[in-house]
């Protein structure tokens, strides 16, 4: 119907410009139609395929842990040992590094080893002298209330196993054969002293066995021969120190045993009061002793 009103318009005007308008008409309404729709997209689905996911893969030289039943070892887990670590097929660890070595000479022997017991009690060592149980160093049985209640605690004691009281038996077995070897060296020191300073035939015994003075002490005198303040045992130690050097004079095994004058008789106390000559005594240890004179001078 809108095309027919306009044609009626149209005719009125010349031909030429007739066909003019109704090309134009035309055109317009072209152009206020709405373009076609786009053709439909057409979606393809391919079904998918399983993929295995891929194994683990190690990036350091390790092998796994496998306890005797052929399985990791829940014991070596890593969160309880160094180096290790875990993956979705086991447990790992590095072939060798110096801590395993470590550890695997502790679990040999040393603290690791099991205490020795007797008749109830366990065996230790204590650290320190305590009274009524020993001295410091002694090996000894006590009662486990003790050792837990007093020595441990007071970190007076320590634990001790068979193999360890072997060793210190050695140690000790070597410490006497040496300590018999500087007595015996200290013994002809002295005696050698006693012969290089040998002078008249009465300075000798009747048995020969002491004979030279080894040691010469001067001290402030009276008249008669009575001294100042008398020569005590450890002014004669510090002498024979001073004198011959060379000699063992340290320990609690040494010390001077017996004085006596030159008639045989004990000198109180082994303190000297007057001047003259005197035989002295004194334990080097391990059943060496040395006896020289003494000869006391007034200043």
């Amino acid at each position: 119907m809108a095309h027919h009103h306009h044609l009626v318009h149209i005719m009125t005007f010349p031909l030429p410009i007739a066909i003019i308008i109704v090309m134009l008409l035309f055109a317009s309404s072209d152009a206020e139609s709405p373009p076609p729709p786009p053709p439909p997209i057409k979606t393809t689905y391919t079904k998918a395929s399983f993929v295995p996911p891929a194994a683990p893969s190690l990036v350091s030289p390790l092998k796994p842990v496998k306890s005797r039943t052929g399985w990791p070892s829940a014991i070596k887990h890593p969160s309880r040992w160094q180096h290790q670590i875990a993956s979705g097929y086991g447990t790992y660890h590095a072939v060798s590094t110096s801590a395993t070595s470590l550890l695997a000479k502790k679990k040999k022997g040393g603290t690791g080893t099991q205490p020795v017991s007797k008749k109830g009690k366990i065996q230790v060592q204590l650290l320190e002298t305590v009274p009524n149980i020993g001295q410091s160093g002694d090996v000894v049985f006590v009662s486990s209330a003790i050792y837990q209640n007093q020595l441990k605690r007071g970190n007076k004691a320590r634990l001790i196993s068979e193999e360890e009281v072997q060793e210190l038996e050695q140690e000790k077995k070597a410490e006497e054969k040496e300590l018999v070897q500087m007595a015996m060296k200290t013994k002809d020191i002295l005696e050698e002293a006693m012969l290089e300073n040998l002078g008249a035939e009465d300075q000798c015994e009747d048995n020969g066995d002491i004979c030279g003075v080894a040691l010469t002490l001067k001290r402030k005198a009276g008249p008669e021969g009575n001294l100042f303040g008398g020569v005590n045992p450890k002014m004669v130690m510090e002498a024979l120190k001073v004198e011959y050097p060379g000699g063992s004079w340290d320990g609690r095994q040494v010390k001077l045993a017996e004085v006596k004058d030159m008639d045989g008789k004990d000198v109180k106390k082994k303190d000297i009061k007057r001047t003259g000559e005197y035989t002295v005594t004194v334990a080097l240890g391990k059943g060496v002793d040395v006896t020289f004179i003494l000869s006391i001078l007034a200043e």
